[in-house]
């Protein structure tokens, strides 16, 4: 969801640089770039690698996220641009899309229909609902369960590493979206495309139709 549907990842940056510096630690995009895409148990673990235990995740993490909704509370929630258009597409075409976030459920819940977008998807899954965070590819599995589509046969888009990752393990066809991170090197040879913006994405997804 964040990066790939909701332009959110460069606010949740920022937000992790602030309270980052409320508790004298510097969060940088190094760091965040091993995060995104993980449920919260995946990015405290990589946390407390990075920062040590001494620093307490959960009391950052609170304060990155205070941060957050004060700015969505004042501003809204940004979206990508093009994704509505992609969506459209992907519906007029027959085609089933699944959702499938680190983000629990109250919370992407929320955030899809506040920007009316969830009404495109056919099924959910989301990180309070899976034992086993990205890069595990649980949620793409149990995803692709619930869609009634072989993995083989499923399309991910992603932003992350992990989120890369994840769609490859579980046998899934990858589309990197660029967003803060144009490039990780251990994913190149795991993606098939990679697109900057959604027109992109549907020029390629006519290139299938005709194929």
């Amino acid at each position: 969801m964040d990066g790939v549907i909701l332009d959110t990842e460069k606010l949740l940056m920022e937000c992790w640089k602030e309270a980052g510096e409320e508790f004298n630690i510097c969060v940088t995009n190094e760091h965040l770039s091993k995060m995104r895409g993980g449920t919260t148990a995946v990015i405290k673990g990589i946390f407390e690698n990075i920062f040590g235990t001494n620093i307490d995740f959960e009391a950052v993490r609170i304060l990155k996220e205070k941060i957050k909704d004060d700015y969505i509370l004042k501003n809204g929630i940004p979206v990508k641009e093009g994704i509505e258009d992609l969506f459209k597409y992907i519906k007029s075409k027959n085609i089933k899309i699944g959702l499938a976030t680190s983000t629990i459920e109250d919370t992407a819940k929320k955030y899809l229909q506040q920007v009316d977008l969830y009404k495109y998807f056919d099924i959910t899954m989301y990180g309070d609902k899976i034992e086993n965070g990205k890069p595990n590819p649980e949620i793409y599995l149990k995803a692709c369960e619930k869609l009634c589509v072989k993995p083989k046969d499923a399309l991910v888009f992603e932003d992350s590493r992990n989120g890369i990752w994840a769609g490859y393990n579980a046998g899934c066809d990858v589309v990197m979206v660029i967003d803060i991170d144009d490039t990780y090197e251990d994913t190149e040879d795991k993606i098939i495309l990679k697109i900057d913006d959604y027109k992109k994405g549907i020029e390629f997804l006519e290139t299938l139709k005709e194929n």
